[in-house]
C-alpha cells in the first residue's frame, strides 16, 4: 500500500471515530492571509446592514442576535460563488459575522460596499471547525443556529452552531497544540468527509463550479421573504427555482468491496434509478471508516434507499446505505 493510500485510509478511520463523538480541526494560518480555508469580516452600522442585505441570499434582517445562519453568495447570473457562516453578534442590531471561504469573494464584498459607502473590517482570527451532535457549554447543551462566546486559557472564542458543524474562533495562535480529552484532533481530509456525513459538504473546502441554487437544497440558505430585497443574483435564481423540483440533501455509503480502490482511479459516482436513469452526481466521494460515502442532492420526491451507486466507465452498480 502506498503511503498516500495509508493516508487516505487513516483519514477515513479517524472521521468514523470522530462520527461517535466530537471531532475537531484546527485549520491551518496563512500569514499574509492569500490561502486560507475561512476568511472573516464584521460590520457594525446600519450600511453594513444594508451591504449584507444585498450581498447575501440570506436576510440579515430576519437574524436575530445571538443567531447564526448559512448563505449563498451569488453573481449576476444566480450562479454560487461562495457558501458563507452569518452569525448576528449579541451587542448589537447592526453587529454582524460573516465567515467566508474564497478569496475571490473580498474582492467582490469590496465592489458591492462601495454602493453603500460601507468600510467592513477584516478580522485576523485563528478559525476550527467542530463536528458534534451536541456543543457543549458552561451553560449546558449548545443549541442549533446559535452563537456563543467561551473562556478559554488562551482567550475568549466565538463558536456558532449549524447543525452537526460548529464554526469556532478565536485569537491567532488561540488554536496552536489544542488538544481535549475526548475529541479526535481530524485532519483535512478527514474534516471534509466529517461535512459530507454531516450533509454540509459546501461548508467546509469551497470550491467554485458553476452551480447554481436550483442544484442543491437551496431553500435552507434562501430568503425570499422580503420582496424589496433585490440580492445578487435573485431574479434568475427565483425564476429557476419555480421551473424546477426542489433538491434535498442525501448522504449514502455504497456497499462495493474495498472502498479504498477508488481513490486510485478516481471518477464521478452517479446515483440511478433500477432502470438506470441518472439523478444525482459526485466528483467528491470520502472515505469513512471502510465505507465510501457521498453527499447527493437529489429531488425532494425521489426515495434515495431505492437508488444504485454507479462508478464511471463501470458497468455495475452498487446497493446504498442511507445515512442522512
Amino acid at each position: 500500500m502506498s503511503a498516500e493510500m495509508n493516508d487516505i485510509e487513516l483519514s477515513g478511520q479517524a472521521a468514523a471515530r470522530a462520527a461517535q463523538g466530537v471531532g475537531f480541526y484546527v485549520c491551518p494560518t496563512d500569514p499574509e492571509g492569500l490561502n486560507s480555508l475561512y476568511y472573516t469580516i464584521e460590520v457594525t452600522d446600519a450600511q453594513g446592514v444594508a451591504f449584507l442585505r444585498r450581498l447575501l441570499t440570506i436576510d440579515v434582517k430576519n437574524i436575530h442576535r445571538g443567531e447564526v445562519r448559512q448563505s449563498f453568495i451569488l453573481n449576476a447570473l444566480g450562479v454560487i460563488t461562495d457558501f458563507v457562516w452569518v452569525a448576528h453578534l449579541p451587542d448589537s442590531d447592526d453587529h454582524f459575522r460573516v465567515v467566508f471561504q474564497s478569496l475571490d469573494t473580498l474582492a467582490w464584498m469590496h465592489q458591492v460596499a462601495k454602493a453603500f459607502d460601507e468600510e467592513f473590517t477584516t478580522l485576523k482570527v485563528a478559525t476550527a471547525v467542530l463536528f458534534a451532535d451536541q456543543v457543549q457549554t458552561p451553560h449546558g447543551d449548545m443549541p442549533d443556529g446559535k452563537v456563543v462566546t467561551m473562556k478559554t486559557a488562551k482567550g475568549e472564542v466565538l463558536i456558532m452552531r449549524c447543525g452537526r458543524m460548529s464554526l469556532v474562533q478565536g485569537a491567532e495562535g488561540a488554536f496552536e497544540g489544542f488538544t481535549h480529552m475526548g475529541f479526535e484532533i481530524v485532519d483535512d481530509l478527514a474534516a471534509m468527509t466529517l461535512a459530507s456525513h454531516a450533509g454540509s459538504p459546501m461548508a467546509f473546502g469551497w470550491v467554485a463550479r458553476d452551480q447554481m441554487p436550483s442544484e442543491v437544497n437551496a431553500a435552507q440558505y434562501i430568503d425570499f421573504s422580503d420582496p424589496a430585497r433585490m440580492f445578487i443574483g435573485r431574479a434568475l435564481t427565483e425564476a429557476r427555482l419555480k421551473a424546477e423540483k426542489t433538491k434535498k440533501c442525501v448522504v449514502v455509503a455504497s456497499h462495493q468491496d474495498n472502498a479504498a480502490q477508488w481513490f486510485e482511479d478516481p471518477c464521478t459516482v452517479s446515483l440511478v434509478t433500477e432502470e438506470g436513469v441518472p439523478v444525482a452526481t459526485t466528483d467528491q466521494p470520502t472515505l469513512f471508516g471502510e465505507k465510501l460515502i457521498g453527499c447527493f442532492f437529489v429531488p425532494q420526491d425521489v426515495d434515495a434507499s431505492k437508488l444504485l451507486w454507479v462508478n464511471e466507465g463501470q458497468d455495475e452498480a452498487y446497493r446504498i446505505e442511507v445515512i442522512k
